[in-house]
């Protein structure tokens, strides 16, 4: 089968929703946790069930229960959820592992309630929580059935303070997209996942032709101009 550009630059795309799923992965020192599970607490109304293992040994697994609720009964968003169980994992001894419950499949079981409401006081995320947010706004499901405006080619963490969005159209056929830099700290230097509000603000710059003026003057060769929008929305 002979693939036109419009259908490898389409590849690409969901080559980088795939990707982006795995940005924040659970990395603590030098171990890395794989997710093992997600089920319902069994006799927890409202709580989910997290299995995480190290990717080489069954038995190594635990498990978290997370209230999906905060203590108000609003739900906790899955991204907050996600990097409130770094928090959990990190807190996590080898003695709480021993004397936890066991569950059906021998695995021991964490009540992570207090860490989760804890995070959704004072949140305290991660980089790869912020460049998650920043390109799973433009990332496109594997199934839709209307293309979004702006589709994500790829993404790129600049620094401690800024990611790089790749984006172009789904019509794009033989061409480069264009790069976009986003902010992931806030005025305070605190890192913001899901506050950039670039998924709307950026559809109306280019619309109305105001996006030329934040074209930066730096070569990419990844992309065929880059665009700087980390003093239009943060404001410094």
């Amino acid at each position: 089968m002979m693939w036109d550009e419009t259908g490898l630059s389409d590849l690409q795309a969901h080559l980088a929703h795939e990707m982006l799923s795995r940005v924040s992965a659970i990395a603590l020192e030098e171990k890395v946790w794989l997710v093992r599970g997600v089920v319902n607490a069994p006799d927890r109304r409202g709580v989910g069930r997290v299995v995480l293992w190290d990717g080489q040994r069954l038995d190594a697994s635990v498990a978290f229960d997370m209230p999906l609720t905060d203590p108000e009964g609003a739900n906790i968003p899955s991204g907050d959820l996600a990097a409130a169980l770094r928090s959990a994992l990190a807190g996590c001894s080898e003695q709480d592992v021993e004397q936890a419950p066991r569950d059906a499949f021998g695995i021991p079981v964490i009540d992570a309630s207090a860490t989760v409401h804890a995070f959704v006081a004072q949140p305290q995320f991660h980089l790869s929580d912020a460049l998650l947010a920043a390109g799973a706004a433009f990332s496109i499901p594997s199934e839709s059935d209307e293309p979004a405006e702006l589709r994500l080619r790829g993404f790129m963490l600049l620094d401690q303070a800024t990611c790089r969005l790749y984006l172009d159209t789904p019509a794009s056929q033989d061409t480069l997209p264009s790069g976009f830099d986003l902010p992931l700290r806030d005025e305070e230097g605190s890192v913001v996942a899901g506050a950039t509000g670039a998924q709307a603000v950026l559809p109306m710059l280019l619309e109305m032709g105001e996006i030329e003026r934040l074209r930066k003057d730096v070569h990419d060769p990844y992309c065929l101009a880059v665009y700087d929008l980390v003093g239009w929305l943060t404001g410094r």
